[in-house]
């Protein structure tokens, strides 16, 4: 059985060609470079026949370049991904091989290490008890209702051709966003147990720009968190879920500004930004300075 894998990608090539070796030739593999580098196509096609590079011509975010990958994919089967992973290709056979038995589901994951996340995989409902588990060949699958959005598997005929994201989410949110309207469906949800991986967050993009890219993420991680509890519940709802957020950003902007520490105080400012514009009902639109 074939799959498809939409990889996305900001400036990343470093860490793109591991999970297209891990992931192997036999299945379409399709990475949407957000950075708008021709030269991740160029090399990447030129190495790799099944392999297929989108250069969108803005920084799509996370949830846009997704759906945009997933419709170019040929399989019913899509492994939807960030660059920075730490996966190997027993995994990818293993959620292969348990496929192959077990499809009734909408999304598939495997566990991430960090055991506070896996945790919080169960945020929306809390009376899980009567949440089913599967046995498929040697793995559990654990109903669940929400998972890692950085690496999952998708069953496309679930989604009767909509779009898989939100794409007015840049970053941050996109998958909660995406269980929780699955789960209002009574849609299935799993994450194996016993196929880890772990996010390496920060390194999804190369060393030299991940100070701007860790500013682009607390703003967005701000904006999109409000904006998934007004969506989901209300606007007075959200509001009191960012507050704590909103003083401790404003707290530190001072403590920082007086220390003369320029790269915190713009860490802060971001944080303090994305909640505000999110309060005026503002798009996401901040992106990343990196050129």
């Amino acid at each position: 059985m074939n799959l498809s894998a939409v990889i996305v990608s900001f400036k990343s090539f470093h860490l793109i060609e591991k999970h297209i070796h891990a992931i192997g030739e036999n299945h379409q593999i399709i990475v949407v470079e957000n950075s708008q580098d021709i030269t991740v196509k160029e090399k990447l096609e030129k190495l790799y026949r099944n392999v297929e590079v989108i250069i969108p011509k803005n920084n799509l975010g996370y949830g846009a370049a997704l759906n945009l990958g997933v419709k170019k994919s040929k399989n019913n089967f899509v492994l939807c991904m960030v660059a920075d992973l730490n996966v190997n290709k027993e995994c990818f056979i293993n959620i292969l091989n348990i496929v192959s038995q077990f499809k009734e589901f909408s999304i598939l994951a495997p566990t991430y290490l960090n055991e506070e996340i896996y945790k919080n995989y169960l945020i929306f409902n809390k009376e899980l008890e009567n949440f089913e588990r599967k046995k498929i060949l040697s793995f559990t699958l654990k109903e669940v209702d929400d998972i890692d959005g950085a690496f999952f598997l998708i069953n496309k005929e679930k989604f009767n051709n909509s779009s898989i994201m939100d794409e007015n989410i840049f970053l941050y949110f996109e998958s909660s966003d995406l269980c929780f309207r699955l789960r209002k469906k009574n849609q299935k949800l799993y994450v194996i147990e016993n196929i880890k991986f772990d996010h390496l967050g920060k390194q999804s993009s190369h060393p030299r720009f991940q100070k701007e890219t860790l500013i682009t993420r607390n703003w967005h991680y701000n904006w999109s968190k409000f904006y998934f509890y007004r969506k989901h519940y209300n606007y007075f709802f959200a509001f009191r879920k960012s507050l704590p957020n909103l003083r401790r950003s404003i707290k530190m902007c001072i403590y920082y500004k007086f220390k003369k520490d320029d790269y915190n105080y713009r860490l802060h400012k971001a944080e303090f930004s994305g909640i505000i514009n999110a309060y005026l009902l503002r798009r996401s639109f901040y992106r990343p300075n990196i050129n």
